[in-house]
């Protein structure tokens, strides 16, 4: 209700009945008795007798009807002696306020809003609120106001045009679609069928892309949203790049795979292709992000997107972070690589090998094995020891005889022809951890 006071009908009778009777006192006039409350309304909005004192003779303030794609949104000012209000509805039939059909509660709400989802997509309605008491009382009926469920989105914009590309960005231009768009969104895709990225929304009809990485081809498209937001469908498509110059940094590497295995540091990283590489640098700090600005955090220089290195075993050597920084031919620096703390675990033996040709010769074997499979993160092997017995079951205690190799075949002369010989390999790393023993195999040399 309005916080401003108001003169009721039952008062303004009242004081006219007064100036009449004064007016009777002079003898200039005279007046009949003043009406009762049986023959007058006293503050009814409605008129109706029964209501004397209707706290409500205001309409509710503010009322507004917001279009929206899911529903039609009401709202307006509550009133301090309404405990509910009725939501009307008609739909509208022409452009004048009174053209409309007949209105139907829709609903009756506690608060002072409401959402009309039930309402036809892409109908127009015209809706009325007024307020009610736990008393029976009514207020007046705001007045009209029309929304939509609007689902119709604009049309395409058209003649969608690349106007500029250098090393600021790519400039976009386009026509309307002669549509009812309010802004247009600007995508762009590594192709024309890849997923979409958005590139920023604007109100007027052209747009630079300033963030797509350099020297990459983009294929761009736009739509139009309308005021609810409906996006129309693309406008044709064109591609275009940010221009490669002297002065374009590379991107930051991405560091993929960070692991620290005994003493055994291996980092690998990706890197985009778009601007040249010269060489990449490895920093470490034991912080994070690493600080690249004290020389002695720097680690290696590398022309490849991988760097193996040996960590002490001192305190905190494994507690290290690691960021990569490319450097691109025209010597101009990426942003630093994420910083990544490497996964520590203990060294391990190299994986068990398996001989899969056995050759006896004259006083002589050949034995041949495959190399071990092996982690990324674990010591190379190194080299492979060869155990000989002339009993079966050998094993690195009873073997009679061992040798030592690089390569994964081994010939074993100045046997005895006709003696049968038992043999099994195991592989050994960089870190002096060796395999288990392969599967046992046997030969007899000729004499």
């Amino acid at each position: 209700m309005s916080q401003h006071h108001r003169l009721r009908p039952a008062a303004v009778a009242s004081a006219a009945a007064v100036v009449v009777l004064a007016l009777g006192f002079t003898g200039t006039a005279h007046a009949a008795a003043p009406a009762t409350a049986a023959t007058h309304s006293a503050g009814s909005a409605s008129g109706d007798p029964g209501q004397p004192d209707n706290p409500l003779y205001d309409a509710p303030e503010s009322f507004r009807a917001d279009s929206g794609r899911e529903a039609v949104s009401l709202s307006w000012s509550s009133l301090s002696a309404a405990t509910a209000y009725e939501v009307h509805r008609a739909e509208a039939e022409g452009t004048e306020p009174d053209e409309v059909g007949p209105y139907a509660l829709l609903d009756t709400v506690s608060t002072s809003s409401y959402a009309d989802s039930d309402a036809d997509p892409d109908v127009e309605y015209a809706y009325k609120v007024r307020a009610l008491d736990d008393a029976g009382h009514v207020s007046p009926y705001t007045e009209p106001r029309r929304g939509t469920r609007d689902t119709v989105a604009p049309f395409a914009p058209r003649e969608l045009t690349r106007t500029a590309q250098d090393e600021r960005g790519v400039t976009l231009t386009w026509r309307t679609g002669d549509s009812d768009a309010v802004k247009y969104v600007v995508y762009r895709a590594e192709s024309p069928n890849a997923q979409r990225v958005k590139v920023g929304s604007t109100t007027s009809l052209t747009l630079r892309d300033t963030k797509g990485e350099p020297g990459r081809l983009y294929s761009y498209e736009v739509r139009g949203v309308d005021a609810v937001g409906n996006e129309s469908t693309p406008s044709n498509y064109v591609m275009g790049t940010r221009t490669v110059t002297a002065g374009t940094p590379p991107k930051a590497p991405a560091i993929g795979n960070a692991q620290l295995v005994g003493k055994r540091l291996t980092l690998s990283w990706s890197q985009s292709p778009y601007v040249p590489i010269s060489s990449y640098t490895v920093y470490r700090s034991k912080t994070s992000p690493v600080d690249m600005t004290d020389p002695a955090n720097r680690v290696a220089t590398t022309t490849r997107t991988e760097y193996t290195g040996t960590v002490g075993e001192g305190e905190g050597e494994r507690d290290y972070y690691y960021a990569v920084v490319a450097t691109s031919q025209h010597s101009v620096a990426s942003p630093a690589s994420a910083s990544v703390k490497p996964a520590y675990t203990e060294p391990r033996p190299p994986g068990a090998t398996q001989i899969y040709e056995v050759t006896p010769g004259a006083g002589s074997v050949r034995l041949s094995w495959y190399v071990p499979p092996s982690d990324g993160g674990d010591a190379p092997v190194a080299g492979y020891r060869v155990y000989r017995s002339t009993k079966p079951q050998v094993t690195k205690e009873n073997a009679e005889v061992s040798y030592t190799t690089s390569s994964s075949q081994y010939l074993d002369r100045g046997l005895t022809g006709g003696t049968k010989y038992y043999y099994a390999v195991a592989a050994y790393n960089e870190d002096g951890l060796e395999a288990a023993l392969s599967p046992e195999v046997s030969a007899s040399p000729t004499s």
